[in-house]
């Protein structure tokens, strides 16, 4: 009887600790205020409900802008969270409907490829956790690297001519409009296992995001540039 009364003890502690939702997301991102400007997805709990911006990450979720998705989650508290971290942890169970926003597709030119690939101004490759945060951004003139998420602590060199050419050379043989689409090799990332990483190519008019992956592990089609910008990353002191 005593076993049976733990165990229902343990079933009911454990229940209250988390909660199963059904929960909406938006087809566009936002520009939102965290401890630095980033973009987040959009969230609701109810159709009726305003959209609020989500600042988290969906354990098992690999968002693709221009689709808006019905989801159920598991929402979880995290025990002793990180200072910057949020206490609440949310796990995709799975996709209830996920449909194609056509006002976006119809917003959008029939050629979205840049017509002039040295437009590009910026190249930002980020990698984060909980507790981990790396991120390099490369311009013409200069290359920057900081772990610090306000982004106000950081460390910069000069971009050389050749290497600005050789990242350029690369890009210049990518399809950047589509690497949102791209698959990520391993998904450590969705279990804290590597850092989650992307790579957004910023051009006068436009802004590119790569879809989320392992660092270290990035898409096949990303792997010559990664690998070119942690080379340079590398050589700041």
């Amino acid at each position: 009887m005593n076993r049976f009364v733990i165990l229902l003890g343990l079933i009911i502690l454990f229940s209250s600790c988390q909660e199963t939702k059904r929960v909406y997301i938006a087809s566009t991102l936002a520009d939102c205020e965290g401890v630095a400007p980033q973009q987040c997805m959009k969230y609701k709990e109810n159709h009726s409900d305003e959209w609020t911006y989500f600042y988290d990450t969906i354990e098992g979720f690999d968002y693709q802008e221009g689709y808006s998705y019905e989801l159920e989650v598991v929402i979880a508290q995290v025990e002793n969270p990180a200072a910057d971290a949020s206490s609440l942890k949310y796990s995709l169970v799975k996709i209830l409907s996920k449909e194609k926003d056509q006002s976006i597709a119809q917003q959008l030119p029939v050629q979205t490829k840049p017509q002039d690939q040295n437009t590009i101004s910026t190249i930002e490759y980020q990698a984060l956790s909980r507790g981990s945060f790396f991120q390099v951004t490369i311009e013409k003139n200069s290359i920057e690297k900081t772990t610090d998420r306000s982004l106000k602590n950081k460390t910069t060199t000069e971009c050389s001519e050749k290497d600005w050419n050789t990242v350029l050379s690369i890009v210049q043989k990518m399809e950047v409009e589509k690497i949102n689409e791209l698959k990520a090799p391993t998904d450590k990332r969705l279990f804290d296992g590597a850092l989650n990483a992307q790579v957004k190519f910023i051009y006068q008019n436009k802004t590119f995001t790569s879809s989320s992956f392992d660092h270290g592990h990035p898409p096949e089609e990303l792997k010559q540039l990664v690998n070119t910008i942690l080379s340079l990353a590398e050589s700041i002191e």
